[in-house]
């Protein structure tokens, strides 16, 4: 790949047919609603809970984040496919986290695609699956609180949760910061947004801040001095810092090195989930 510049499944067909050995092209068909449905359900029913010395685990320790029990809401696959352009380029081990809409349900379902501990060497080794529409949702790291904050990237919200010790939820990515609509119970927000060159994180960290701001929640921006996010941050060695203007936190919860999401029991609806805007995943995504 960096020799040639070619993608990854370019380059392995070129070495495969170097090789003498060409593997079939497997196309991916195009679903309808009721079929992806089914393939979040699969492939979440497929996901195991993370153990240490896992893939998963061994993954999110090399990207500076100790954990002691992961949340709920993440599963590792053992061997998920990868498609470029919807032609399978090979099955890799993937970290999976379930993506829930404002109003508690489960949309889709997020892929970190891994090998050796490390992202996969695939174009984009983090994708969404097809499913619902993620506007406003996140990966609820951790159950409700009054006072929330939300991130970016998975890893990026676990580093903040230990740096100022608050619950943050992943947002996928800055466009899912801009849109994100907090449930029910939250009073206080704060946004940790990422500090880009091009200020797409400042950018959307401050209009979700207006937004909500306007709504009647008391809302604070936290952005890195520096360049970058917020899981930087934690690498480069920065220690606890204030939480804005959250009060009434539960410290305890986000530590890393020692923490979980209480468990609970697994809501008899999907609208049960809602109510209590509980962190624990049902069953099956959807």
């Amino acid at each position: 790949m960096l020799v040639t510049g070619q993608d990854f499944p370019a380059a392995a067909l070129e070495i495969e047919r170097a090789a003498g050995v060409v593997q079939p092209r497997v196309r991916q068909p195009e679903q309808d609603e009721a079929a992806k449905v089914r393939n979040l359900r699969q492939t979440w029913a497929e996901g195991s809970a993370l153990i240490h010395g896992d893939e998963a685990m061994t993954y999110l320790a090399g990207r500076g984040l100790k954990i002691e029990t992961a949340p709920d809401c993440l599963r590792l696959h053992p061997a998920l496919p990868y498609y470029d352009n919807r032609v399978l380029a090979g099955k890799f081990p993937a970290l999976l986290a379930r993506v829930v809409a404002p109003d508690g349900r489960g949309a889709t379902l997020h892929r970190t695609y891994l090998q050796g501990g490390h992202k996969a060497p695939v174009s984009a080794p983090k994708k969404l699956m097809a499913g619902k529409a993620v506007a406003g949702a996140a990966v609820r790291l951790f159950p409700v609180s009054a006072c929330l904050g939300i991130a970016e990237g998975i890893e990026t919200s676990l580093a903040a949760a230990h740096l100022f010790g608050v619950p943050v939820w992943s947002c996928i990515s800055a466009a899912g910061i801009q849109s994100f609509e907090p449930p029910v119970g939250v009073r206080e927000l704060i946004v940790f947004g990422d500090n880009d060159a091009n200020f797409v994180g400042q950018a959307a960290a401050y209009a979700a801040a207006h937004r909500l701001k306007r709504r009647g929640l008391v809302v604070t921006v936290e952005i890195p001095s520096t360049a970058g996010d917020w899981l930087d941050q934690l690498c480069a060695g920065a220690g606890p810092r204030g939480a804005g203007n959250c009060r009434d936190v539960p410290r305890e919860l986000p530590t890393i090195g020692g923490y979980s999401t209480p468990s609970r029991d697994v809501p008899a609806t999907a609208g049960d989930d809602a109510k209590t805007g509980a962190g624990k995943s049902v069953d099956v995504p959807c």
